[in-house]
C-alpha cells in the first residue's frame, strides 16, 4: 500500500468493504471503480458490490473490529455505528463514501475482506 491511513484500517487483520447502489449510479460507481483498481464490476460480482433500486445513490460501508480504529475515526469527525448486527462478525460499522473510496482509491483497499 502507498501511503499509511491515518485511521490505522491498514493494521488490521482484516475490514471488509461493500457497497450498495442504486441503478442510475451503478455506470458512475463502476466505471471509478476499474479507474480505481483495474477491476470491472458489475452487481454481484463481487459478491459485496449490490444493485439496491430503494436507494438514491451509493451506499458504501466499511466493517472491522478494532476499537482503536473506531476511536481514531470519531476522533477524526466521522460516524462509527457499534454493536449492530449488520454483520455478525464485525462490532463496528462506517458508512461513509468519502472514506471508502479514500480506502480503495489511496490505500488499496478493495471489495470484501481486506
Amino acid at each position: 500500500m502507498p501511503h499509511q491511513d491515518p485511521y490505522g484500517f491498514q493494521s488490521l487483520d482484516h475490514a471488509f468493504l461493500e457497497a450498495e447502489v442504486a441503478p442510475a449510479a451503478q455506470a458512475g460507481f463502476a466505471q471509478r471503480y476499474q479507474t480505481s483498481t483495474g477491476s470491472a464490476i458489475t452487481p454481484g460480482t463481487p459478491p459485496e458490490y449490490k444493485s439496491q433500486p430503494n436507494k438514491w445513490g451509493a451506499e458504501c460501508r466499511i466493517y472491522f473490529n478494532s476499537h482503536v480504529v473506531a476511536m481514531c475515526a470519531r476522533s477524526l469527525g466521522l460516524h462509527v455505528e457499534v454493536g449492530r448486527p449488520y454483520k455478525d462478525n464485525y462490532l463496528y460499522r462506517i458508512n461513509n463514501q468519502d472514506l471508502w473510496w479514500e480506502l480503495v482509491e489511496t490505500y488499496d483497499f478493495r471489495l470484501g475482506v481486506n
